[in-house]
This record gives C-alpha cells, structure tokens and sequence, in this order.
C-alpha cells in the first residue's frame, strides 16, 4: 500500500533525526532495504504522492481503526444465567517516518485509543489512552551485512508463536546469502506506554533477550533455531528460558507448512519445571483461480511447557487474513494441552478470502479450564475426562481497495462432557460459548 506522504526542509528534517525514523514497523517486513544502493541526495528529496521515485524526506502516515469483540456465555451455562461481555476499540494511528532509504533513519507512531468493555451485571468501563507504540532510529552497516534498530521497537516471528510485542531495546538483524538472524534485548515498557497514565511504565519489569537464526531453503522456506530467555512475563519473579526448532514455508501455491520443536524451563522463587512443545502440519493450496485448500495440524504441549507470554499466536492458512491458530473462542495458550486442527478454505474473489476451521481440544493432564483462557470458566467441571471440547471458526477477509481492509471471525466452543451448568447430578451439560471479532481499518 501507499500512504499519503510529505517532505520538510533539509533542516527541519536533521533537527528531528533523532526522533523519528522510517522502516516498516515489523521486523519480518524487509522491503526497507530496497534502493539501499541508489541513495539520492537530501536536497532532492521532495516527494508528493503521487511520486514514488527518490523517498521523501519525512512522511507520514494515517490510519483510522475500529475493533469489536464479543465473547458469549463465557461460564459455560444456560438461560438467564448466561455472562457476556463486549469490547469495542476504535483508534487512529500516526507515524512519522524519517529519511527513509538512508543508512541512519527512524520511525515515531503513536496511537489513540478509546477502549470500551461492557460485561453482564457489570458496569461500563472505557478508558483513554495515547501510547507510543514505537520510536526508534535505525541504521544499515552494509559492510557488516547488519541492520540496527534502537529504541522502541515492534518484533514478530513467524505465527507469533515466540513474540508478538513492543520492546524497549536493541535489535541487530543480520543478513548474508542465505542465511538470517536476529539478536535483541530489552524490556517491554520500560519507557511509558501510555501518554497520559504514568503508571504504565516499567509495571512489570518484563524483560525478553534472545536469538533466532535461520537458513533460507526455498523462496519462501526458512528453517532454523531459537534461544530466548526472559523474565515476570506470566508471573512476578519468574524466570524462563525457551529453545527449539522451527521450519516454515509459506508459498502461495503447493504445500505450506510449519514446524515447532520446543523445550523451556522455569524458575519462580527455587521451584523449577521444564516441558516441551510441538506444533506440526501443513496447507496445501490448489492452483487454481480460486485456490482452494485444505489444512491439516497438530499441536501438542506438556503440562508444565508455557509459552514466552509474549506470543499472540496469530498466522493465515493461506488466506489474506490472519486467524488465532489455537482456536478464536478458547483460544488457549499451548501449554498442557492436545490440539488438532483442520481447515478448508478459498478465495471468493481475488481480493476476499473464506476459510473455516475446527479444532478439537484435550488435556496431557487433567486441570482447570482456566489454566488455558482466563475469559471462559466453567463453575461445574467433574474432570471426568482430559477432554475439554472443540471449536470451529469462520474467518472472513476483504481487502475491499488499496487503503480500506475489512475482517470477520465468528467461533464457537463446544464444552465437553465433563462440564455441567449445575451442581445436580441431573443438571444439563454447558451451553456452547461464542465469539464474534470484527476489524476495519482505513489508511491514507
């Protein structure tokens, strides 16, 4: 996409170098390095819209969001006994983005927000926010095949199975034949977050260092390893330390697939746990105009494996829009648990894709339902079996043109035998709970 853009005066613009910067805001996005060797001169670089020729000096972009999700009958019962609630967000983002395609650049975004949540039997709650969601400079040593990033930062690995988060820190992104790897360090809103709350900076201590490396295999291939440690990302004075295997491909035709081999360990205060973690399986896309296709995974967890905390657990299955891979209702963090997916899908028209998926859900071990979503409870489980239910999903995307992107998931969660919506002996087995996302977002 393009986005509206405008220059400033020469020295305007190295007045505000240390501010903002221009690189894509995902660290997985490497399209900033193209012209990398074809650098204009600053004078130049005076860009309208329309012109897409030498990059502008400083650009900003707009875009205009809305989010909605509801969540129903989040205790699993029957009647008027049923416990909804709704979330409604929308926000309107703003970035700056400073000498793009030169070796030192930045990048400044912030972001409004109006967050309403309203919960049965409860009252509304909404609160303001302004978050500076990243500010950092950037800078391209060529001769060291290596990519800095200093500051605030937006970091995703692939299905955002490891992270998905902003951190306060520093990235070094290296890249040379084949081969990638990404190093960082740092803690997650050490700088306030939120402009107008003072108490969002630095809550948690959260903190997160790591290395992921990779070798290219194919055009659209990459396998390799990780290692990450990090520390208070599910508990107070807890520390982890995650490390694995991985292997995605994602080709628009012929078979896809992803691959995670995971082990971890813990430590909270002396106690100590490990586990690991697999998640396997495939698409594969037809070649045809509508490219159909179909999925197939499974995923499986110890008991006492826990993910990073900072994962959000969000891919596609070959389609424009991007679903959470355990499951949109429960959707558990993999810890403890057995999920098998299955998924068909296709593209109504170029631009608009459908895909619906199922999952079925067991426990390695038997625990509480809470262990995996804190949203959805069950009052009355008898743990009679490790079997906690299923879930499908429907997933529907539009690019609908160039600046406007529309996005619908509708799930649903079919407890298993084991929950009841009543002490009774008798009592009737839980209601399914649904969930309704919807997305819109316009940038110009």
């Amino acid at each position: 996409m393009h986005y509206s853009s405008f220059s400033l005066p020469l020295g305007v613009g190295l007045f505000l170098t240390s501010f903002f910067s221009a690189a894509d805001g995902t660290v997985r996005d490497e399209q900033h390095n193209a012209g990398r060797d074809s650098k204009p001169s600053l004078l130049s670089q005076v860009r309208t819209p329309e012109d897409d020729s030498v990059p502008a000096l400083l650009k900003v972009n707009v875009a205009l969001k809305m989010e909605a999700f509801s969540l129903r009958n989040k205790k699993l019962r029957h009647g008027d006994k049923r416990e909804n609630e709704l979330e409604l967000e929308p926000l309107a983002r703003l970035r700056f983005s400073l000498l793009e395609g030169h070796p030192v650049y930045g990048v400044a975004e912030v972001e409004l927000k109006d967050k309403t949540k309203r919960e049965t039997g409860k009252p509304g709650r909404n609160k303001t926010r302004l978050e500076l969601t990243q500010i950092y400079l950037g800078l391209d040593a060529d001769a060291l095949d290596t990519h800095f990033r200093l500051g605030r930062w937006l970091y995703r690995d692939e299905r955002e199975w490891l992270l998905d988060e902003n951190i306060d820190g520093v990235l070094a992104r290296w890249k040379s034949g084949r081969w990638r790897a990404d190093v960082l360090g740092g803690r997650i809103d050490y700088w306030q977050r939120d402009l107008l709350d003072r108490t969002s900076r630095d809550a948690g201590k959260t903190t997160a260092m790591g290395a992921i490396v990779r070798r290219k295999l194919g055009s659209d291939w990459l396998a390799g390893a990780y290692a990450l440690a990090s520390e208070n990302t599910h508990d107070a004075h807890y520390s982890q330390f995650h490390y694995g295997l991985r292997s995605h491909d994602e080709r628009r035709e012929g078979l896809r697939h992803w691959a995670e081999i995971g082990l971890m360990s813990g430590n909270k205060s002396g106690n100590r746990h490990s586990g690991f973690a697999a998640d396997v399986g495939g698409t594969y896309v037809f070649a045809s105009r509508l490219r159909p296709r179909l999925t197939l995974g499974y995923a499986y967890a110890s008991k006492n494996y826990r993910q990073t905390g900072l994962q959000s657990n969000e891919a596609t299955l070959g389609g424009n829009t991007k679903l959470n891979i355990y499951g949109a209702t429960l959707a558990p963090e993999l810890t403890n648990l057995h999920v098998i997916t299955a998924g068909i899908g296709v593209d109504i028209t170029p631009d608009a894709s459908l895909d619906l998926i199922y999952h079925d859900y067991r426990q390695a071990q038997t625990a509480d339902l809470e262990a995996h979503n804190g949203d959805l409870k069950s009052r009355y489980d008898n743990r009679s079996t490790t079997r906690l239910g299923s879930g499908i999903d429907l997933v529907w995307g539009v690019q609908v043109n160039k600046r406007l992107k529309t996005e619908l998931i509708m799930g649903m969660f079919t407890p298993s035998k084991r929950f009841r919506s009543g002490a009774s002996d008798n009592a009737p087995g839980s209601a399914p709970a649904y969930s309704i996302g919807f997305e819109a977002e316009l940038r110009f």
